[in-house]
């Protein structure tokens, strides 16, 4: 049985739509030329990396007022990480209405929090899983 870690960000966007145009891939990107000031996407520009392997992002946004397992339950090997996230979430005792995820295998050196007036994205960590 392998294991892997994939790291994690929870957020609150303004809107769907901020959200997806924050984490979606830049079609731009692969019709320019390899270049250090440009970006696979917004949330790759807020990580200080130019490329992800956006088949090894997954992501979602869902405003409903619901809890974070029925948010959440469908995303791959949720039932490996979806408690550990909520025991993070927990413990961190974060004030916000939390209707957004980033998660993606170890591709970012140095994951970080990011907030600005149009969303508040927190890591939290990564999380060993079983694939």
């Amino acid at each position: 049985m392998n294991t892997d870690v994939l790291d994690f960000w929870i957020g609150n966007f303004n809107s769907e739509e901020d959200f997806y145009e924050f984490v979606e891939e830049d079609e731009n990107f692969y019709l320019e030329e390899e270049s250090d000031e440009k970006y696979v996407s917004k949330f790759a520009e807020s990580q200080d990396t130019i490329w992800l392997d956006h088949d090894f992002v997954e992501y979602g946004f869902d405003d409903r007022n619901i809890g974070l397992y029925e948010k959440f339950s469908e995303y791959s090997f949720a039932e490996q990480w979806l408690p550990i996230l909520i025991n993070r979430i927990n413990e961190l005792n974060l004030n916000m209405n939390i209707n957004s995820i980033i998660f993606l295998n170890k591709q970012v050196p140095k994951p970080v929090s990011v907030e600005n007036d149009f969303f508040s994205l927190v890591y939290i960590g990564g999380i060993e899983y079983s694939a």
